[in-house]
């Protein structure tokens, strides 16, 4: 023990104060108390939102395998393509975009990443056509993934230039009726 540890110990009795005031030692309580339910209700909060997630991953998940063209959830699964999960981002992103609205007049401003998005439907066409006839085979699997990849990133593409049209839409707004956006 040193010499501050002894001089605290030896004079413990004079440094302790004769009278606590009940204000201070109450806010102190209070103050711990609103510590504890702020950690609680931040928990609650955080366990509310993992149910909610993962309910709504269950939906998606449900609802994206009644909507897939046919043949495709099989092809994946049989050549376990699913663990990348861009049927989910596919289905997810083609979603948010059906909710999305353009002016009728810009909506030719869309057209030719629309005619993508369906000529890349008619490549996965292809790809299902090929490995009917052909078997699966590795390069097939690299397209395929390559596929998924560019359709997300078109969709990403369609969904900034919604965004993009719509803010100058709310700048300079036009007469033109707003209609939805056809996937």
């Amino acid at each position: 023990m040193n010499d501050f540890e002894k001089y605290l110990q030896d004079n413990k009795q004079k440094l302790e104060p004769d009278h606590i005031d009940q204000r201070v030692w109450l806010s102190i309580e209070n103050e711990i108390l609103r510590a504890k339910n702020k950690r609680i209700k931040l928990f609650v909060k955080a366990l509310a939102a993992g149910i909610l997630l993962l309910i709504g991953s269950y939906a998606l998940h449900s609802y994206h395998h009644q909507n897939l063209p046919p043949g495709e959830e099989r092809i994946l699964a049989e050549y376990d393509l699913t663990k990348y999960e861009f049927t989910q981002q596919v289905s997810f992103k083609k979603q948010a975009l059906l909710k999305a609205t353009v002016p009728q007049d810009k909506i030719d401003d869309l057209q030719i990443l629309l005619q993508q998005l369906e000529f890349m439907d008619g490549q996965f066409q292809d790809y299902r056509l090929y490995i009917e006839e052909n078997g699966y085979q590795e390069f097939i699997g690299d397209q395929i993934l390559n596929f998924y990849k560019s359709k997300i990133e078109l969709l990403d593409k369609i969904q900034k230039e919604v965004e993009k049209i719509n803010y100058y839409e709310k700048l300079q707004p036009s007469s033109s009726k707003a209609v939805d956006i056809e996937i």
